[in-house]
């Protein structure tokens, strides 16, 4: 289980083109993490233990992206691209 009360994460929705080129950007927060986890397959590693989306890439295949929707409605999808959400820890500025 990840502690957030000790770490600051960062999330951000990446829509990748078909030359694999970085095409669309979106940061989430932690609200809209918290809306979103649970959409994906938690009984496979390492999402069944990476409760804040933080240890892996997870895929936003296009059946799930209304869901996504659903959840967070200010997200956009364009069309032709390949989405995922991907989250790590901040570092820390100070050192």
């Amino acid at each position: 289980m990840n502690d957030t009360n000790d770490t600051r994460f960062r999330w951000d929705l990446t829509g990748w083109d078909a030359d694999e080129r970085l095409a669309h950007v979106t940061e989430l927060s932690r609200e809209e993490i918290l809306r979103i986890r649970d959409l994906f397959d938690r009984r496979l590693p390492p999402a069944g233990e990476d409760e804040w989306l933080v240890c892996a890439v997870y895929e936003v295949p296009q059946e799930l992206q209304p869901q996504v929707l659903v959840a967070v409605p200010r997200l956009e999808f364009k069309p032709g691209l390949d989405y995922f959400v991907d989250g790590g820890a901040l570092r820390d500025q100070g050192a």
